[in-house]
């Protein structure tokens, strides 16, 4: 019995890793891959738009991935359209959209950019990021801080 209990701590963190996987397969597959058009199309339809600026390689943006996958999965945040850039092949267009490296990411609504986070992998800092892209209830988009 007590060889079976020292295991627990093991195989409660492959169960959590399985999870993780799981929903961040799920989550990844929400995000739609990056055009000037898409962004545009988008925020035509009132969306709140997610820029994900990401290079494959980045384990900062690794990290961030942990965290949004898990985060994006919330009800509140279920209007977010997603769109990914590819740091390395879209290096051009995330400049253009003022990113200054990989592991940036950039909310817009209503063709203007709400806020820009670099680099940042706190769970807690990076809801607060996201939130900025949540409309108050009854407040037009341009009142959101």
């Amino acid at each position: 019995m007590s060889s079976v209990v020292s295991r627990l701590p093991r195989l409660f963190a492959l169960v959590i890793l399985c999870l993780a996987t799981a929903s961040n397969a799920s989550a990844q597959a929400a995000y739609e891959a990056f055009s000037n058009e898409r962004l545009a199309s988008l925020q035509a339809e009132g969306k709140t738009v997610l820029v994900d600026v990401f290079a494959d390689w980045c384990p900062t943006c690794r990290a961030q991935a942990v965290v949004l996958d898990v985060a994006l999965l919330e009800p509140r945040y279920a209007g977010l359209a997603k769109l990914k850039v590819d740091w390395d092949d879209q290096r051009d267009a995330a400049r253009a959209l003022g990113a200054p490296r990989q592991s940036t990411l950039l909310l817009y609504r209503d063709g203007k950019r709400l806020a820009l986070s670099v680099a940042e992998t706190a769970d807690a800092k990076l809801r607060a990021f996201l939130d900025k892209g949540l409309l108050e209830q009854g407040a037009p988009a341009a009142n959101v801080k």
